[in-house]
């Protein structure tokens, strides 16, 4: 959550359950942000999860992966989540985190800032919308959403890549795409098919929503994890196949199926 409504509202009594049980898909933004404001390199934070509508393939007509952070198996929290003591727990990567850890729990709803259903951390009531600054998270929601079309043009970009190629792609190719978009040339066919084709994800997975970058998934208390989220908070961790840690098998081959 952004600004100083964290200590009048639901994080105040934070026990850090958003940061343990949402998968938080990122962009390539958020990745960028992190590495540089960390220090760290996208295999150190992040997991790919195979989904049939995710973003990213290793090989022509391959799986599709996203990308996520990633979680430790010991405490199931977050990677940048700090243990301060029993029960509680505040985010390591604060100043520098992904923008739907930032706006959470907000969401736009016919273009004003409200509070998501079915928060992890108590109803909306548990909230008080006066305390927030709403003019920094409506604005924040747009970058955000602005972020993911961004990130699904550049995605295309990679995926036209791929597809040119006659080899498989590793991981670490991957994420120096993401810290670097422009070190991939595209020859001019296949440049306009990735054009073509971001405008098509676009389109599809970024509609207009109750947060104003997506509509939320109808499962339960789950925030959907669809790129068209304001946040893309997904599911509870452990819902579906298990993310590939960042590197993967093999220290940075492709994914195998999971």
């Amino acid at each position: 959550m952004s600004g100083s409504a964290a200590a009048l509202a639901g994080c105040a009594s934070c026990k850090g359950r958003c940061c343990r049980e949402y998968t938080v898909n990122v962009t390539m933004d958020d990745v960028r942000g992190l590495a540089t404001g960390m220090a760290l390199h996208p295999r150190e934070f992040l997991a790919l999860q195979e989904k049939d509508d995710g973003d990213f393939r290793f090989r022509r007509d391959g799986p599709r992966y996203d990308i996520r952070l990633r979680h430790r198996p010991d405490t199931e929290g977050c990677v940048f989540l700090m243990e301060i003591a029993p029960g509680h727990a505040r985010c390591g990567a604060y100043a520098h985190r992904p923008r739907v850890c930032a706006n959470f729990p907000a969401s736009l709803s016919r273009n004003t800032v409200a509070i998501r259903d079915n928060t992890l951390c108590g109803d909306a009531d548990s909230w008080n919308l006066t305390a927030m600054d709403l003019p920094g998270l409506r604005a924040n929601i747009l970058r955000n959403r602005a972020a993911w079309t961004e990130h699904l043009r550049l995605a295309e970009r990679w995926n036209a890549h791929v597809d040119s190629s006659h080899r498989t792609r590793s991981h670490d190719e991957l994420y120096d795409f993401i810290l670097e978009p422009g070190t991939i040339g595209l020859p001019e066919e296949d440049a306009e098919a990735a054009e073509a084709g971001a405008r098509t994800a676009s389109d599809a997975r970024v509609p207009d929503g109750t947060d104003g970058a997506g509509a939320p998934d109808a499962g339960g208390d789950e925030v959907t994890g669809d790129a068209g989220d304001d946040g893309d908070a997904g599911g509870p961790e452990g819902a579906g196949s298990a993310p590939v840690a960042a590197g993967g098998s093999g220290g940075g081959t492709a994914p195998a199926s999971v």
